[in-house]
This record gives structure tokens, sequence and C-alpha cells, in this order.
């Protein structure tokens, strides 16, 4: 889940066109949960031509109790 975000331009102030923030789950081994992070930051003239950052935060919920069987 997407727990928070932030992005901005590193080069002054820009119209806003797109803005978009996508998580991944690449790899799940044992306990291990790996989710990967894009995130994009478009200016009104429609080019991503601009430096832009920030950092994207994610929450994994899973069930760890083993299923037993039947």
């Amino acid at each position: 889940m997407l727990k928070g975000f932030r992005l901005r331009y590193n080069n002054g102030d820009h119209h806003v066109l797109e803005q978009e923030v996508d998580l991944d789950i690449t790899r799940i081994s044992g306990n291990a949960v790996t989710v990967a992070a894009d995130f994009l930051l478009r200016d009104g003239s429609g080019n991503i031509d601009d430096p832009f950052s920030g950092f994207v935060q994610a929450v994994v919920v899973a069930d760890t109790a083993a299923n037993p069987q039947t």
C-alpha cells in the first residue's frame, strides 16, 4: 500500500500537468517482500525535461500464519 510520497521540482515553480506513483511487488522470498516504486512529475509543457526529486513510502501487509495441511 502507498503510505506517502513527496515530489518536487528542483529548479523553481512549475504548473503540474501530471503526477504518478506506482508500486509493484517484485519479489517474495520467505518473509521478505521487495517492492519497487516509480514516480513521475510532468509540468504543464507536457515534457519530462525538468529535474525533480522526492520519495515514496510503502507499507506491506502480509499474512504470515502458516496454512495447515488438511
